[in-house]
C-alpha cells in the first residue's frame, strides 16, 4: 500500500535530476554563447575536466573495483583486474607507438561510451535502441570535431606531446572523423526511423539537437568536457546509486547520500589516479596551468576507457543483455545484494527489475 508513493518519488528524482537537469546544464551555455559568442569558452575550457577530476567524472569510473565486488569473487575477480590492467597497458603500447591511430580510436570508443547514458537512465519507457544511443554519442564529438577543426587539432596537439614524438593533427583530418562520426550519427537515427519506434525519434533528435548546438557553438574542449560530466558520468550516477544503496533514491537527501556512498566507493581508486595525474603534472608541464592538467586527465581517460568498457562487457549476463539492446557498461545486477550489505541479501533493485528483466514492447 505504501510502494506507490515511493515509486512516484524515485520516478520524479529520476527524472528532475537525470534528465531535466542534464539538459538544462547543456542548454544554458548555448544560449549564453548565442547571446554573447564563443570567446568565454575558450576560457572556460578546462573547467568541466577539473571537476571531473573531483566530482561524478573520474569517480564514476574509479568505482569500478567497488562495483565489481559484486559480480566476481577471489580468483575471478583477481583475473578480471589482470585483464583490466593488461587492458590499460596494451592502450599505453598502443598510444606511444601509433598516437594517432590511437587516439582516433579513442574518439570513437567515446562516442559509443557517450551514448550509454541513453540506456542506463529511465528516460525511457523501456530501453531505446542502440541507434538511438549512438547518434547522441556521435553528436557528442562529430559537431566540434567539424565546428572547430583547428582548435581541436590543437587540443590533440597538446594530448600527443605526452607521447614525446611529435606528432601531430591536421584540422583537415580532424574534419574528416568528424564528417564520418557525423555520417554514422545519421544512419543511426535513418535506423531509428525505419526500423526502431519512432515515437522516441523526436526526443532523439532534441537530444542530438542539443549536443550538437553545444559542440557546434563553443569551444570542443569546453563542450566535450561539458557533455561528458553533465550528460554522460552524471546520469551514470543513477544506476550505480542502485547498485550502492538497492534502490533508487526517492530524495533529494537519499540521491546526495547515495552519491556521497558513490565517491566513498571510488576512493581505492581515485586515490591513486589523483597521485599519477598530479606527479604527472608537475614533471610534464613546464608553467603548471589548469589547461595542462584538463589534457593530462584526458590522456588519464584514454588509458582507462576501455578497461571500463570492457568491464561491462564481461559481467555475467552482459552478452546476452547486449545481444537485446541493453547497455553492460554499468550493469546493474538484478539480485546482488547493494555493496557493503550481508551475503545472500540481494534482491531486484526497487523500481528496476522490471525494466531490466522484461521483454521490451518497442524495439
Amino acid at each position: 500500500m505504501h510502494s506507490a508513493p515511493a515509486a512516484t518519488g524515485a520516478e520524479a528524482i529520476s527524472r528532475l535530476a537525470f534528465d531535466q537537469a542534464p539538459l538544462a546544464c547543456l542548454a544554458v551555455p548555448v544560449v549564453v554563447t548565442v547571446l554573447t559568442g564563443p570567446d568565454w569558452s575558450e576560457q572556460a575550457g578546462p573547467l568541466p575536466w577539473l571537476v571531473s577530476l573531483v566530482l561524478v567524472g573520474l569517480p564514476h569510473g574509479a568505482a569500478d573495483l567497488a562495483v565489481s565486488r559484486t559480480a566476481w569473487r577471489g580468483w575471478r575477480l583477481v583475473g578480471v583486474w589482470c585483464g583490466y590492467l593488461a587492458a590499460m597497458i596494451v592502450v599505453t603500447a598502443g598510444f606511444t607507438a601509433a598516437p594517432t591511430v590511437t587516439l582516433a580510436l579513442f574518439a570513437c570508443l567515446s562516442a559509443w561510451h557517450f551514448g550509454h547514458a541513453e540506456t542506463t537512465t529511465a528516460l525511457w519507457p523501456q530501453q531505446p535502441p542502440g541507434p538511438a544511443a549512438l547518434a547522441s554519442g556521435c553528436a557528442v564529438l562529430a559537431a566540434p570535431l567539424c565546428a572547430w577543426p583547428a582548435e581541436t587539432a590543437d587540443v590533440a596537439r597538446r594530448l600527443l606531446v605526452l607521447t614525446a614524438a611529435g606528432h601531430a593533427v591536421s584540422p583537415e583530418q580532424v574534419r574528416v572523423l568528424g564528417c564520418l562520426l557525423g555520417l554514422l550519427a545519421v544512419l543511426a537515427i535513418g535506423w531509428t526511423l525505419l526500423f526502431g519506434c519512432r515515437d522516441r525519434l523526436p526526443r532523439t533528435l532534441g537530444h542530438v539537437g542539443l549536443l550538437a548546438a553545444l559542440g557546434g557553438l563553443t569551444h570542443p574542449l569546453f563542450s566535450v568536457g561539458l557533455s561528458f560530466l553533465v550528460w554522460h558520468a552524471w546520469r551514470q550516477m543513477k544506476p550505480l546509486a542502485v547498485e550502492m544503496t538497492g534502490a533508487e533514491p526517492e530524495s533529494w537527501r537519499s540521491l546526495g547520500a547515495a552519491v556521497l556512498r558513490i565517491h566513498a566507493a571510488a576512493l581505492p581508486l581515485l586515490l591513486p589516479a589523483w597521485a599519477a595525474l598530479g606527479t604527472a603534472w608537475w614533471a610534464w608541464s613546464p608553467t603548471h596551468s589548469l589547461g595542462d592538467l584538463a589534457i593530462l586527465s584526458i590522456g588519464g581517460y584514454l588509458v582507462v576507457t576501455p578497461a571500463h568498457e570492457l568491464l561491462g562487457d564481461l559481467r555475467p549476463g552482459a552478452s546476452s543483455l547486449r545481444r537485446r539492446g541493453y547497455c553492460t557498461t554499468d550493469l546493474l545486477p538484478l539480485v546482488e545484494p547493494p555493496i557493503g550489505a550481508p551475503a545472500g541479501s540481494g534482491r531486484p533493485a526497487v523500481g528496476m527489475s522490471s525494466r531490466w528483466s522484461s521483454s521490451r514492447t518497442c524495439r
